[in-house]
């Protein structure tokens, strides 16, 4: 999920309370607080394709959103801090980027998006929901 601009503030809203630190070190964030000027990225798991991909998105495009006013740069993964600094080294992530870990996915979650099939279900692993077509609340044909 990505919000940027005053569009997205009912969007920020819900974030209001879901605190994260940056990986790097500093003082927690609240991710409701997050103003007009930011861009805000909630990303999966460190190492999952979709999360890789939106931060070499982010960090391609940096030049661009600066210039059309976006002044700070966020992103949050389902990572521990080190998944998060290893991404952020692998991929070359500028400093200018701030990275939040929350291995807990609190604010994915508490934003809305979905949780994938049988989130619950310690029984299954992990592992084997991966492959499965319909997994991601994807319903079979």
């Amino acid at each position: 999920a990505t919000l940027g601009g005053g569009g997205a503030v009912s969007g920020i809203r819900t974030l209001k309370g879901v605190t994260v630190a940056p990986v790097a070190g500093g003082d927690p964030v609240d991710l409701g607080q997050v103003d007009s000027k930011t861009l805000l990225v909630l990303g999966t798991y460190a190492a999952d394709f979709n999360a890789i991909e939106y931060a070499q998105r982010l960090r391609h495009y940096l030049p661009q959103l600066k210039e059309k006013g976006i002044d700070s740069f966020k992103m949050v993964l389902n990572a521990s801090p080190e998944a998060a600094l290893s991404l952020k080294d692998m991929l070359d992530i500028p400093d200018e980027v701030t990275l939040y870990a929350d291995p807990s996915g609190e604010a994915g979650r508490k934003f809305g998006v979905g949780t994938g099939w049988r989130p619950d279900d310690t029984s299954l692993s992990p592992y084997l929901k991966v492959p499965l077509p319909w997994h991601h609340d994807h319903k079979p044909d």
